[in-house]
């Protein structure tokens, strides 16, 4: 591991630079449409773009990937997410900033195609796991860091837009100077929707479901907090612990559901959500240490049941099967995004902020629903091994492995 931690730091320093592009941005973004005066209907839709373009990254840019290279490939698209940023302090227009966000998804999109390539590429069945840990804590540790950065200058301002676009600069530095070569795959097996959906329903309405709230809270929850009349460094600070959370028990949870029954582990986790949520929804400004703390239980055990609800779907697939699963969970997920962000404004723009985390709070409840239906009546389906760390796309090997087939 050491061996391949020396000659992989490019690419893991590269992968927190990128965490730390996407933190600030998003914030940013949502902070900026906020003060032009957007409404929350327009604010949501614009962020929806990102998700759009992420799912049609996953399906254009690995045919791009092989025919021009990896390295290529990633220096182009690093450039046109670089312009696409700077865009939008120029142009400053619902319509147009949806545009650009769509760019924005495909773009970042591929990138994490390149990233995970590499990843996937060194690793092995007995280290795959603590690399794609490696790579998941360094991507949401970046997201972290970038909050922070909302608090040089001023969101009207250019300089936010430009240190943006240095940094996706910076990323494409480590990663070009790393010596591995560009991986090889083998053929995936395929799986429909409709199959695994009905071999694995909390799964895939997990994914999805969870994604309503993801998508919902890095979109709108500097929205909200904002409108609770907080600074530029407490809104960060915020957005930063709910990460930070999910970082010091990630590892904590998933061997506690590799120890117990995985359904039951989820079913804590989401009541434990939405009961935090609901407590959410009482905090003002003045609250103080409460919010701080609110925020850091929320993300602790919140954001840990994606991987939950990933390790689930492992459990019920033979290994040949996985990484074809996997490309059917991440348009669930993709799905799941922009219906989160479209229902979130609509949901604000019609009631106010105030129904922000009660609507949130309920998505983990549903999933802890369905977790505990599953955990009483399908408590003796047959499982397979599995492992807990997975990575935020994990479908690299079966989207090139279909371009090449399209081809």
């Amino acid at each position: 591991m050491k061996t391949i931690f020396r000659s992989s730091w490019p690419l893991f320093l590269g992968v927190a630079i990128v965490g730390m592009t996407t933190g600030l941005q998003n914030t940013l973004l949502s902070l900026r449409a906020e003060l032009e005066g957007f409404a929350s209907v327009s604010i949501g839709l614009m962020l929806t773009g990102y998700f759009i373009g992420f799912l049609l990254g996953s399906i254009r840019a690995p045919k791009m990937i092989m025919r021009v290279g990896h390295i290529r490939a990633f220096a182009a698209l690093a450039a046109m997410a670089s312009i696409s940023i700077l865009l939008h302090a120029i142009w400053v227009n619902t319509y147009a900033w949806f545009v650009l966000r769509l760019l924005s998804g495909f773009c970042f999109s591929a990138i994490f195609v390149i990233a995970e390539s590499w990843v996937n590429d060194k690793a092995n069945n007995q280290n795959r796991g603590t690399l794609l840990s490696l790579y998941v804590s360094m991507l949401f540790g970046g997201i972290g860091l970038g909050q922070f950065l909302i608090t040089v200058g001023d969101p009207r301002d250019f300089i936010q837009f430009t240190l943006v676009s240095v940094l996706i600069s910076a990323a494409v530095i480590p990663l070009l100077i790393t010596k591995t070569p560009a991986p090889t795959f083998q053929q995936a097996e395929k799986m429909p929707v409709r199959q695994l959906l009905k071999m694995v329903p909390l799964g895939v309405l997990g994914c999805f479901i969870l994604q309503f709230g993801y998508a919902s809270m890095f979109g709108f929850g500097p929205v909200y907090f904002s409108r609770l009349g907080l600074s530029l460094l407490h809104i960060a600070s915020l957005m930063a612990i709910f990460i930070f959370g999910c970082l010091c028990m990630q590892f904590q949870l998933g061997k506690l559901s590799d120890r117990f029954d995985r359904k039951l582990i989820m079913t804590v986790c989401g009541f434990g959500s939405s009961i935090i949520a609901i407590w959410l929804a009482q905090l003002t400004a003045a609250s103080g240490w409460q919010l701080y703390l609110a925020c850091y239980l929320f993300g602790a055990l919140f954001l840990p049941l994606y991987s939950m609800a990933i390790a689930h779907t492992n459990d019920h697939l033979a290994k040949q099967q996985m990484v074809a699963a996997s490309s059917v969970l991440i348009r669930a997920n993709g799905l799941g995004a922009i219906g989160g962000l479209l229902l979130s404004g609509v949901l604000l723009d019609k009631f106010g902020s105030a129904v922000f985390f009660y609507f949130i709070g309920l998505l983990p409840a549903l999933v802890a629903l369905m977790a505990f239906y599953h955990y009483c009546f399908r408590r003796h389906t047959s499982q397979r091994p599995h492992s807990n760390a997975v990575s935020p796309t994990q479908v690299t090997q079966t989207m090139i492995n279909n371009a090449l087939n399209d081809d």
